[in-house]
């Protein structure tokens, strides 16, 4: 069986729903780990995202306060990747811009 759906299998038993988006986090996007801060690893990436998971109203997100999302990535080398979304940042040109204008004063 393939690896990527033999852990999409264990998460839909988990009572995971699968979903397309979350976020900026999209099926097909390119992401980073958190800690890949290297130029190529933020411009392009260093995995794309192959499937995406929620599971409403768990014991992790009534305690965090946040959804709990998982991934299932390919990492650029073919090994998969199992990570929760906040271990992951999307890739591209935009992560050099600013999150808010500075205005001169």
């Amino acid at each position: 069986m393939d690896r990527f759906k033999e852990e999409a299998d264990k998460l839909l038993a988990r009572g995971f729903e699968e979903i397309t988006e979350f976020r900026k986090l999209k099926v097909g996007g390119r992401i980073r780990g958190e800690g890949q801060r290297w130029y190529e690893a933020i411009v392009h990436g260093t995995a794309t995202v192959e499937r995406i998971f929620h599971k409403p109203d768990s014991s992790w997100s009534q305690k965090y306060g946040r959804p709990d999302v998982e991934l299932i990535a390919r990492r650029d080398n073919g090994d998969i990747m199992l990570v929760a979304d906040y271990h992951v940042a999307t890739a591209g040109p935009s992560a050099f811009q600013p999150v808010t204008e500075v205005s001169a004063s």
